[in-house]
């Protein structure tokens, strides 16, 4: 139980502040993504370059207010996305269905309203 819970903390420690390397360590190679918001399952490689980009679009980024919960074969983390872009801040409640094979991250599931981010950053 407490891997996974550090499986989790490690994820999304370097997901806030983009440390891609860390989590083409942690992610299989063939790590899928799927987002609520497109019904799309994204690739390892559009994945990654897309976090990267993270620190450059946003003046600050970060999870607030973090639950995880350990599941068979995975975890379930529910947070808040504060997302800063000038004087614009948007906070994003959001769940991230992760699930774990051989302690490397193989599937994704993010649940969350990307209306709220374009509302705000558009």
């Amino acid at each position: 139980m407490s891997e996974m819970l550090e499986l989790a903390d490690k994820m999304f420690t370097a997901l806030e502040r983009g440390e891609i390397a860390v989590l083409d360590e942690i992610y299989h190679s063939d790590v899928t993504i799927w987002h609520n918001w497109d019904n799309a399952e994204q690739s390892r490689e559009d994945n990654l370059r897309i976090l990267s980009g993270i620190p450059t679009r946003y003046d600050d980024f970060g999870y607030e207010e973090p639950r995880c919960t350990v599941l068979e074969g995975g975890f379930l983390r529910q947070h808040v996305i504060r997302a800063t872009i000038g004087d614009k801040t948007v906070n994003v409640p959001t769940i991230f269905r992760v699930f774990v094979d051989g302690g490397k991250v193989r599937r994704i599931e993010e649940y969350l309203d990307a209306g709220e981010l374009r509302k705000v950053f558009a």
